[in-house]
């Protein structure tokens, strides 16, 4: 631990544990073994069904302890379906309980590092340091208002009145930050265009916590499938929305004629999954199977299934600038990977040597990848994966443990001399 003369940091994230913000919760953790004294800022949880969590209500407020942090929530309007306005709701009204019920917070704090996805999470900070010159550090998840709009669930109108509400917003955000940490080498270009000073940006990837990943089995095998062990599986376990563009993979496993049977495991919810179960019924028959999302400790036998995992990323100039997290996951657990994507994730898929990779929306190409895995044996696609985990060893390793946020939040508050007058002005 390295200890910072009592510096103290409270994160700011509308999605916290007990809802499936891992990422969220490591970076938390990190600042902790990092030796700042942090505290969360956040929502009642109710991601991402919607539905308020066992034990909570949707318009209380309360202090809790969650994995050893004090956390405080306050509260919003539950939701996260395909409606437009109720996602806005969801968003704007956590933005606006927690500027009023977390400035106390935000004048104990000497820095706010602001977990940004969505971009309306920065309010309470941009608030905090108008009125008390709390420095707070960005740490963007998703471009903003790219990502709204990429999402598709907005309509024409509504998405150009949209644009022009949220971009001042997020430009004054961006101004207000001291810094902006990205999860993206493509990000920095892109905010580097938009106006952002290069020295303001700093590239920190995604950590990545593997030992999450063994724990319970799972009642999902080959056998329950109806899948033989000498078969092709190929795998998706993520959200199955919009933003994924998952159309093409579906009929590209319909269009592939392999050597060996192939099959399509599916794994988890979303939006789009009853299109996409109706389109594989059309497309692939037998060959595609959906499996309901499942507990995170059993998730490394699921995975185990599969011989080759797939990410995919819909068309659209803002995936091309993503990565996501679970990209860094495969890579780490040096599985073998079949990338319909385009931008930072098939550059680093092609730079390792780890995988395959297709234009988004492809579907003849999808399915000629498939042919090529489908010829491969499994010493061959261990050493695709074994490609992928030296990359990823070389180029991304784990940031967030490593302190780099924790630098960031230091230089935010100049060395903690904030700290420092805020001690001796309550002394006098």
């Amino acid at each position: 631990m390295n200890p910072c003369s009592g510096m103290r940091v409270l994160f700011v994230t509308q999605w916290f544990p007990p809802e499936p913000a891992t990422q969220a919760l490591r970076i938390a953790r990190a600042l902790v073994d990092d030796g700042l004294a942090t505290e969360v800022l956040t929502g009642i949880p109710n991601y991402p069904s919607g539905t308020v969590a066992e034990g909570y209500r949707a318009y209380s407020t309360l202090t809790e302890e969650v994995h050893g942090l004090t956390v405080h929530r306050t509260p919003l309007y539950p939701s996260h379906d395909a409606s437009a306005l109720r996602r806005i709701m969801n968003y704007v009204s956590w933005a606006v309980s927690s500027t009023c019920l977390g400035l106390r917070r935000m004048r104990w704090a000497d820095a706010v590092l602001v977990y940004s996805s969505p971009a309306t999470a920065a309010l309470p900070a941009m608030m905090g340091r108008w009125l008390f010159g709390t420095p707070y550090v960005l740490l963007i998840q998703d471009v903003w208002p790219d990502s709204v709009f990429s999402s598709g669930f907005l309509p024409g109108r509504v998405s150009r009145l949209l644009w022009r509400l949220i971009e001042p917003f997020v430009n004054s955000a961006y101004r207000g930050a001291s810094k902006i940490a990205v999860i993206s080498p493509g990000m920095v270009d892109l905010l580097i265009a938009r106006g952002v000073p290069r020295e303001r940006l700093e590239l920190v990837y995604n950590s990545v916590d593997t030992s999450a990943f063994h724990g319970a089995d799972t009642p999902v095998t080959r056998d329950s499938l109806g899948i033989d062990e000498s078969d092709l599986v190929l795998m998706y376990a993520g959200n199955h929305g919009a933003a994924q563009g998952l159309d093409a993979l579906l009929r590209g496993v319909g269009a592939a004629a392999p050597e060996r049977a192939c099959h399509l495991v599916m794994v988890g919810r979303g939006v789009a999954k009853k299109n996409l179960m109706r389109l594989a019924s059309e497309a692939a028959d037998v060959r595609v199977h959906f499996v309901d999302a499942q507990p995170r400790e059993s998730m490394a036998a699921l995975m185990d299934l599969a011989d080759v995992h797939v990410v995919s990323l819909a068309a659209d100039g803002l995936f091309e600038v993503t990565m996501p997290s679970k990209f860094q996951t495969l890579l780490a657990l040096a599985r073998p990977v079949l990338a319909l994507a385009s931008g930072d994730v098939s550059t680093a898929v092609r730079d390792a040597g780890c995988g395959f990779v297709v234009r988004p929306g492809d579907t003849k190409a999808a399915a000629e990848a498939i042919e090529k895995l489908a010829l491969l044996d499994s010493a061959q696609l261990a050493e695709m994966g074994a490609r992928g985990r030296r990359y990823y060893d070389q180029n991304m390793g784990d940031p967030n443990g490593g302190g780099v946020l924790a630098d960031l939040l230091r230089r935010a508050s100049n060395g903690g001399r904030r700290s420092k007058t805020r001690d001796r002005r309550a002394a006098q």
